[in-house]
């Protein structure tokens, strides 16, 4: 491993919750604010799809009469073209609630491409803020649809095409422990200092999956930024004694997303 990898495994402590705003210093209910099923975003998801269309059928409305005066056939044709793309994106979610039910991937795909999970995440985080909904619940509750649909994908790829992320926040026996495993698979595996770094390693090694272990906040943007390039499955951390400081996971189920990339039953317990 060369010297500019080996920087990127030094843990430097740092002041409990420096990076996160608005955090009010509570550490017994943080596992309660912040753990979510996937049926929040999806929930969300479904409300911005609906809105997003009635607002955009309202306008239509509202701008009819003077469609009308440029052509009398204008309004017609863009009433049916706004119709048009509501109804994909409302296919999209049905199909993205049946991947998740039935554990198959039948997601459409274009050039090879799935459409994203990501494209209507502002929509849906700014309506959730809006209905009281913290950052961290839904930013949760998202990395559970995304696990959900990379799953039912059935990617499979070898130990060093598999790239294991893990944040220096992690208590260290935690850490010792995952990098034990993971070196004893050939599975590279990098402790990083936060999204910039993690990207950093993801263009250097290439990998054509991803075990990312880190804060609700950091997996979203990470997963947000390669999820159209790079198949993802995030571990969001816990955090007994607040956020960027001996955050845990729980072992199993990071074994459990090894095994699942690596099709190698051998692994299971």
């Amino acid at each position: 491993m060369n010297k500019d990898n080996n920087k990127l495994f030094k843990i430097v402590d740092r002041k409990l919750g420096d990076e996160w705003k608005h955090w009010d210093g509570n550490v017994e209910n943080n596992d309660k604010i912040t753990h979510a099923g996937k049926r929040i975003y999806m929930g969300l998801l479904l409300l911005s799809i609906l809105f997003g269309g009635a607002l955009c059928f309202f306008l239509w409305y509202m701008i009819y009469p003077r469609l009308e005066q440029f052509h009398p056939s204008l309004p017609l044709i863009i009433g049916i073209l706004i119709f048009i793309l509501w109804f994909i994106v409302a296919l999209w979610f049905l199909i993205m609630v049946f991947s998740i039910m039935t554990e198959k991937d039948l997601l459409m795909k274009f050039r090879g491409k799935e459409f994203s999970v990501t494209f209507l995440v502002p929509l849906v985080f700014k309506l959730g803020s809006k209905l009281g909904f913290s950052t961290d619940l839904l930013g949760h509750s998202f990395v559970e649809v995304s696990n959900a649909l990379i799953k039912a994908s059935k990617i499979k790829v070898n130990p060093e095409n598999l790239l294991i992320l893990l944040p220096r926040c992690l208590r260290k026996d935690l850490l010792k422990k995952i990098s034990a495993y993971s070196k004893q698979l050939n599975i590279p595996v990098f402790v990083v200092g936060g999204g910039e770094k993690a990207r950093e390693v993801i263009y250097k090694t290439k990998p054509k999956a991803i075990i990312g272990v880190a804060c609700e906040r950091d997996l979203l943007s990470g997963i947000k930024d390669v999820i159209d390039k790079i198949p993802v499955i995030g571990i969001p951390n816990k955090r007994p004694e607040g956020p960027c400081k001996n955050t845990i996971i729980d072992f199993d189920e990071f074994r459990k997303a090894v095994i699942f990339f690596l099709n190698n039953d051998a692994l299971a317990p």
